[in-house]
């Protein structure tokens, strides 16, 4: 089983930060510098809109087949921020390095999330840049969402039922600690959400992947905890959760075995959230 919460060692090169893991691996499939990556044609199209691009492609090392993503981000402006690196030295980040920094970060905090490989950037006329970031295939780890779509049965009956409030306790307290942790995600939903059962047990090993909107703020936010959760509660199909399953995701993200006062207050704000990010959601299809 791949660590998906254990710290990572880099190195630095031209243009590129390192996982120390892979430093051999990169260069004997000759990967090893902006370039090489950048210009990478072959795999397979996963997702392709105009500031990025993601592709999933095979490579046979040492009598093993790896499966690697690699995300392209086009030509963004850093701006004026990369003036005052020094101070503010997330907004002068790439997309690319920003992520794989985010990651090598949450893992830091015991956060399990995939593995990265490598990241690069490369400037143009100083406030131009184009980064990548590659990472390693997260299998067995599989998404929420494609789990509650190809199994919708798995959390029917009364295993089930156990089943769905142990996933549902796990997934409160990983949020928990993220916000405690100082991070973020911003987009805590389903299909950011990877789990994998192991020898058959009904405690899933969870990770989160997609790290590169991650806020980080060592103050907690009362706002992170609504807007998580409701993103949650969005993403979440009417057919297998119903509303004590729901209310059940902010009591055992705070611990709790019933609300008080302002927690009821609480998620009454969280419904509202999720309503209007449903709303939002449909008129985006729409348009």
């Amino acid at each position: 089983m791949k660590a998906f919460s254990a710290a990572i060692n880099c190195i630095e090169k031209k243009n590129l930060i390192v996982n120390r893991d892979y430093e051999f691996f990169l260069q004997d499939i000759h990967m090893d510098s902006f370039e090489s990556i950048w210009r990478y044609k072959n795999g397979e199209i996963v997702k392709h809109i105009k500031p990025r691009s993601v592709i999933r492609f095979q490579i046979a090392h040492q009598n093993n087949n790896k499966t690697i993503y690699l995300k392209r981000h086009n030509r963004e402006f850093v701006g004026f921020w990369r003036l005052f690196s020094l101070f503010f030295h997330r907004k002068s980040l790439s997309q690319g390095y920003l992520e794989f920094e985010n990651i090598c970060e949450f893992r830091n905090s015991n956060l399990p999330t995939v593995i990265p490989i490598a990241a690069g950037k490369k400037f143009f006329r100083f406030f131009w840049a184009e980064s990548f970031l590659i990472t390693e295939d997260f299998y067995p780890y599989i998404s929420l969402e494609a789990l509650l779509k190809d199994c919708p049965n798995f959390f029917t009956g009364q295993e089930g039922k156990h089943r769905k409030r142990v996933l549902i306790n796990e997934i409160s307290i990983l949020a928990r600690k993220m916000h405690e942790n100082g991070f973020n995600h911003q987009d805590f939903n389903a299909t950011h959400i990877l789990l994998h059962y192991d020898n058959e047990s009904d405690v899933p090993k969870l990770a989160l992947f997609d790290l590169q909107r991650v806020e980080k703020n060592k103050i907690f936010k009362l706002r992170w905890k609504i807007k998580s959760l409701a993103r949650l509660n969005y993403t979440l199909p009417d057919k297998i959760f119903n509303k004590k399953d729901r209310i059940n995701i902010l009591l055992f993200y705070k611990g709790k075995d019933r609300l008080n006062f302002l927690d009821q207050l609480q998620w009454i704000w969280i419904k509202k959230k999720t309503a209007r990010i449903k709303r939002h959601t449909e008129k985006k299809y729409q348009r």
